[in-house]
């Protein structure tokens, strides 16, 4: 594990700067120092009867999505290892053995074989002389039992006496015929290694057709370019609008700046990640954790954003009133809840022994507080479009109603695509659903939370009177013509009458209306 200083401007505020600078750390040290498809190996202990095993899925060169540099249409693994050994005692002789080495094409492994009474890794000729089958026959002695099908095999050669061994190109190289989830297996069979110390150290190269990303995180990469684009383009007209109506800008539109901000900086920096990942077969700590901090401030501030605009913030009502602490407390419970859960997302990208159960158990809290988040925006818009309702406030009634229904198709959309995630952990059909996983498990979130802020920055977008005439209320025998619904943007209204329909209560911040109408809280 490494940790990597992410430097933090502290200025007026040393604890809440301290607090960032600890986060950053520590999220640096969860992270090991893997490289990707250049997976490096410190020295490790490979004793007899002992193995190892990395699995990673690749793309052949036949249904591959892209054949591009660096690697140009091939697809292979290759082992660049340096293999030591050293007597464990005096007596004991060094004499020609070999460390062998098989690729698996298959989702699981099957290795070994269990008579009843006693379970055997490697073929041994004993076993051999009571099975003689393919599990284990003269051929096959002093080899790992491997009942896949498809398999290929290679060992590197310890020559005589000799203490090194060098597993390279010529003796350690597998190309990829078929896309699919791929295990390397190193083992330990050879009964001339009886007592003595195997060692190896050195890297392995699983290169796909397009670079070193693996198969399952591939996509991520002409995503969340894609992603950026988008936000790119929206962020322009987002600054034209402002620039044009720039005297009539309302503190929502303001808080929705910093949004558009962080999510383009967001995706910017998750492509650039993926990229260099993709070109090198090395992630940096620094854009990892980078990433990480900006996805959870994305998700975090967007959640505070739709429930402020759903009590009707800056357009119906001045400020957040008693709810300015309830958005505050979920802001930062969220944070520190999908923080872990992302550390675990992103862990698991690189290593394949986390656990899904871990991940589906710590989404159970986090669903809950997404749960609790859906329950007050819908409360609020209830309540907010009831009020509007009676008012007879027709043009902000309907910007309303439609926020509501994408809220609507996103929770559904959202269910559905929950429900099917749940049962592919709970069957154990994720490896299985490799190529479509990276959806499932972030790309569905990412499209759906970018459909709400869409429609929120086009029905809430700067317009010539949103600020001459926020909080005002219509009267109700106003036509919808006269408030400027040709653009389909939000007007705000100026009053008739002298004596407003409703006030905004001081201290608890509610709606209170006058006696011809009922009380809406």
């Amino acid at each position: 594990f490494m940790a990597t200083h992410v430097p933090v401007r502290c200025g007026f505020l040393p604890r809440k700067c301290f607090s960032t600078a600890l986060i950053a750390t520590l999220l640096a040290s969860l992270y090991p120092c893997v490289n990707g498809d250049l997976f490096e190996y410190k020295p490790t202990s490979l004793n007899l009867g002992q193995y190892l095993v990395r699995r990673v899925e690749m793309f052949s060169p036949r249904d591959t999505p892209s054949k591009s540099a660096p690697g140009n249409g091939q697809a292979y693994i290759q082992l660049q290892l340096q293999f030591e050994r050293q007597k464990q005692r005096d007596n004991v002789t060094l004499t020609e053995s070999s460390i062998e080495i098989a690729t698996v094409r298959d989702s699981t492994l099957k290795i070994g074989y269990y008579d009843g009474n006693e379970r055997w890794r490697c073929c041994t000729e004993e076993l051999a002389s009571k099975l003689n089958d393919k599990i284990c026959n003269s051929s096959s002695v002093n080899r790992l039992i491997i009942q896949n099908k498809k398999v290929q095999v290679s060992a590197v050669t310890f020559p005589g006496d000799h203490t090194s061994a060098t597993a390279h190109k010529s003796n350690a190289h597998f190309p990829v015929h078929e896309s699919g989830p791929h295990i390397l297996i190193l083992s330990n069979c050879d009964p001339s290694l009886e007592g003595v110390d195997v060692s190896f150290k050195g890297h392995t190269i699983w290169m796909n057709p397009y670079g070193y990303l693996p198969a399952t995180l591939y996509y991520f990469m002409p995503f969340f370019g894609s992603m950026a684009l988008a936000y790119g383009v929206l962020a322009i007209f987002w600054l034209i609008f402002n620039i044009i109506h720039w005297k009539d800008i309302v503190t929502l539109q303001n808080y929705i700046t910093c949004v558009l901000a962080v999510c383009l900086i967001e995706n910017m920096v998750l492509y650039f990640d993926y990229t260099n990942f993709n070109q090198t077969g090395h992630r940096h700590e620094v854009t990892l954790v980078l990433g990480v901090l900006l996805t959870m401030t994305r998700r975090t501030i967007s959640r505070m954003l739709i429930m402020a605009v759903s009590i009707g913030f800056a357009i119906v009502r001045p400020d957040l009133g008693k709810n300015k602490k309830h958005i505050i407390n979920f802001g930062l419970v969220y944070f520190c809840l999908g923080l872990t859960q992302q550390i675990l997302i992103d862990l698991a990208k690189v290593h394949t022994s986390i656990s899904d159960r871990w991940r589906t158990l710590l989404a159970i809290p986090v669903a809950a507080a997404d749960s609790g988040c859906y329950w007050f925006i819908f409360i609020s818009l209830y309540h907010l479009i009831t009020m509007l309702r009676v008012r007879q406030q027709l043009v902000k009634l309907s910007v309303y109603k439609t926020f509501t229904k994408v809220l609507v198709f996103s929770l559904i959309c959202a269910t559905i695509f929950s429900c099917y995630h749940l049962y592919l952990t709970s069957t154990h059909q994720v490896i299985s659903s490799w190529r479509v996983w990276w959806f499932l498990d972030e790309g569905v979130w990412n499209i759906l939370f970018s459909l709400i802020f869409f429609a929120i920055c086009f029905l809430f977008r700067p317009s010539q009177s949103a600020k001459r005439y926020a909080y005002s209320q219509i009267s109700t025998d106003m036509a919808d013509d006269e408030f400027g619904l040709e653009d389909g943007g939000l007007e705000m209204e100026e009053m008739d009458d002298d004596e407003p329909l409703f006030t905004l209560g001081d201290e608890e911040g509610e709606v209170v209306v006058d006696k011809k109408s009922a009380k809406v809280d």
